[in-house]
């Protein structure tokens, strides 16, 4: 992120604006990592059948999230101008992911597993989704309009963003399309769906319809 961000930006950075973004983006990778692992799924409608081997798919589901959490950190003397830089940028972290797990709606899911019912005999269903990325496996309102957010918690005295010659309002878009751009062509093309499992009671042939999955499933 802190590449694409700096040629977004195009100017020179300085030594010290190099070691600033490079504390800033291993902040914002550790708490996108932890966000991430705290996300939990669930509660797809699954449907599908098959006698000894089943296969399904499964639709709609929960996605839930802890708090995008930037954690505060110390850079050089801690300015007050740098403090609230980072920390707007923060809230407007928090504020832009919240919406993309309640917002997510699975579509089409491939689940496989087991079946213990016979063509004419009910019994177990046992399957797992299948590992798949999340841009192929339905949508949700992805982050966006972090500048705007950021930027209007940066007020003057200590911040004249409406002055054609400030810098600051150049490398607040800078990286928050960084961010954004790589939330899109990155993070939902490599993370995976992973553990959401079905357990259900089929009938004759293992057909199983309108089942919900549960709470188990995980993004790695």
């Amino acid at each position: 992120m802190k590449s694409q961000a700096k040629a977004l930006y195009g100017q020179q950075l300085g030594a010290e604006g190099e070691e600033y973004l490079d504390l800033l983006f291993d902040k914002i990778s550790s708490a996108w990592d932890v966000w991430q692992k705290g996300i939990t799924f669930g509660s797809l409608t699954a449907a599908g059948g098959g006698v000894g081997a089943w296969s399904g798919v499964g639709n709609g589901g929960v996605m839930t999230a802890q708090p995008f959490t930037l954690e505060p950190f110390s850079f050089k003397n801690n300015s007050a101008q740098q403090l609230k830089f980072t920390n707007s940028l923060a809230s407007a972290l928090k504020a832009k992911f919240a919406p993309f797990p309640p917002s997510f709606k699975f579509v089409g899911v491939s689940y496989m597993g087991t079946s213990g019912a016979t063509p004419v005999n009910p019994g177990p269903v046992n399957a797992i989704c299948a590992a798949v990325p999340l841009s192929a496996a339905g949508s949700g309102q992805a982050p966006s309009g972090i500048a705007d957010a950021w930027q209007a918690a940066l007020t003057p005295p200590e911040f004249q963003l409406s002055n054609p010659n400030a810098k600051s309002g150049d490398l607040i878009k800078a990286i928050a399309s960084s961010i954004e751009q790589s939330f899109q062509t990155v993070w939902l093309i490599t993370t995976m769906l992973s553990g959401n499992t079905l357990a259900a009671a089929g009938a004759p042939g293992g057909v199983v319809a309108g089942f919900p999955t549960g709470p188990d499933g995980k993004l790695v």
